[in-house]
């Protein structure tokens, strides 16, 4: 779904910002720009509010996700497009205003301006309050468009944090350093969304992103470091099957049993039978 709406330009043209535009488009997993470029004194804000998407920078490929966005100026050249797997839902203004360059700072120079925002639903109020400006048609509403988009800008600008194109080691070293975390942790109610963002990415490419680096999945990769952990318990314990499944992760004692059987081939109890009976014989 695209949806978009052009503004009423104003007859005074001293804004230091104004949106000629605001958007926004969801459910397109073939959403893509390719080498766009805008007049000057131009800028393209996006923010994703869910979903994941990329873009393309001098640093590299950034990745996206929810809370995301990127700010592009009229000296770039556009390479952005959502995840064909996990389509964004993103919001999009065009606008313009030789008063922004002043605003943006060194953030209008070089790359794309990439940043993380914690709270998007305080620019989604400020977006649709511009939508709804917008809408009316009215003119003499120039100043208050005008007044909600330096609003969005100081907030994003105030309140976000940078982000970049991580070199290929250290998205290695990240995962790497993830996967040891897991696994001191593995007997936590840890989350895999959790996972992805001790990573720092989201958590379809944290999914994709392990496998290419463990050779396995994180769930399958949990899993193994908990069944190692039961095992340990079930020989050196008198605790019930039950037990050890709650204190190795698994809510559920009829899931730890399945797992286990996957892992070992045979049920817990069967497991500290056999090897409990193999460690009297030793004795």
């Amino acid at each position: 779904m695209y949806s978009s709406m052009f503004t009423v330009r104003p007859a005074f043209h001293r804004f230091p910002g104004y949106p000629i535009a605001v958007g926004k488009v969801a459910g397109e997993p073939e959403h893509e720009v390719r080498g766009n470029r805008y007049p000057p004194h131009t800028y393209n804000l996006h923010y994703i509010r869910s979903g994941s998407g990329w873009i393309k920078t001098e640093s590299g490929i950034v990745h996206l996700s929810e809370g995301q966005g990127f700010l592009c100026s009229d000296h770039h050249v556009q390479y952005y497009g959502s995840n064909a797997e996990d389509p964004w839902e993103v919001w999009w203004i065009f606008c313009d205003g030789e008063g922004i360059r002043r605003m943006l700072g060194d953030k209008a120079l070089g790359d794309p301006w990439v940043f993380a925002y914690p709270d998007i639903r305080r620019v989604d109020e400020s977006v649709l309050g511009m939508w709804e400006l917008g809408e009316a048609r009215d003119a003499s509403l120039a100043p208050k468009l005008a007044a909600q988009l330096i609003e969005i800008l100081l907030e994003l600008l105030l309140h976000s944090t940078d982000l970049h194109a991580p070199s290929r080691r250290s998205i290695e070293d990240r995962i790497r350093s993830t996967a040891e975390y897991m696994k001191g942790n593995s007997v936590m109610k840890l989350t895999l969304q959790q996972a992805a963002d001790h990573a720092g990415v989201s958590m379809y490419y944290f999914n994709r992103l392990f496998k290419r680096y463990m050779g396995i999945t994180p769930m399958d990769y949990m899993n193994e470091h908990r069944i190692a952990t039961a095992k340990q318990m079930l020989l050196a314990t008198p605790h019930s099957i039950k037990r050890i499944g709650l204190e190795v992760g698994y809510s559920r004692s009829s899931y730890f049993i399945e797992r286990f059987r996957l892992v070992e081939g045979v049920t817990p109890a069967q497991y500290r039978e056999r090897y409990s009976a193999a460690e009297d014989t030793k004795q």
